[in-house]
Parts: C-alpha cells; structure tokens; sequence
C-alpha cells in the first residue's frame, strides 16, 4: 500500500540514515482509497452548506444556536478528517506532486528555450 498501515500507527525510525522508502507504483486500490477519503470529506462539507438553507422555525434563537453549534463540530471533524487523509495518503499524495512539479518545471524549461533573443542595439 501507499499510505500509512492499516493499525494507523505511525512508522517511528530511529534516524534518518536506516530510513528507506520503497519507490513502488500506485496501484488502482491506493487510487481507489484516496477517491473514497475525499468523497466522504466532499459529503461531510456538504452538510455545512445544505444547514445554510434550512428555516428555523418557532424558536428562531435556539434553532440557530444549535446549527451553530453543529457547523462548528462539523468544521472540528472535517479539520481531522483532512488531517488523517493526509496522513493515510501521504506518499501518493507526495508522487502526485512531485509529479505535478515536474510537469511545471518541464513546462517553464520549454518557454526559456522558446523565448526569443533580445536584439542588442549598435552603436552608430
């Protein structure tokens, strides 16, 4: 697997030097996790914005009280559910930059080599 075991226990090393990291390719069932991890954040977030539009009823104070309440614990589990996808994906989630930094880095070598020549001016 790419992310972290499944105990979710973080690795603890004794140094950087007996630290190896495997490079290994992504497999469709680390894809397969890190879609499903954010699919669950996307239907959590959707909760704050769908609480937005409900009516509050005969006691106005108390109702919004209440939502208030619960966008704030919701906002508290989506801070910790990022936190553990993050966790849980986190050499993926490493690849997929690097590769994206690479892509630009490819990108803005070719515009340098493209880019036309200055012409110096002569002296008359």
């Amino acid at each position: 697997m790419f992310g972290s075991n499944t105990s979710n226990i973080p690795d603890v090393f004794n140094s950087s030097e007996e630290t190896e990291i495997e490079e290994t390719n992504a497999s469709i069932k680390d894809l397969n996790m890190l879609l499903t991890d954010i699919i669950e954040l996307a239907d959590k977030a959707n909760m704050l914005s769908t609480g937005v539009s409900m009516s509050f009823g005969d006691k106005p104070m108390y109702t919004l009280n209440k939502t208030i309440n619960t966008h704030l614990d919701i906002i508290q589990e989506l801070k910790r559910d990022i936190k553990n996808l993050q966790r849980k994906n986190r050499l993926i989630i490493t690849k997929l930059r690097s590769e994206d930094k690479k892509d630009k880095e490819l990108e803005k070598s070719v515009k340098e080599e493209t880019k036309p020549k200055r012409r110096k001016t002569q002296l008359l």
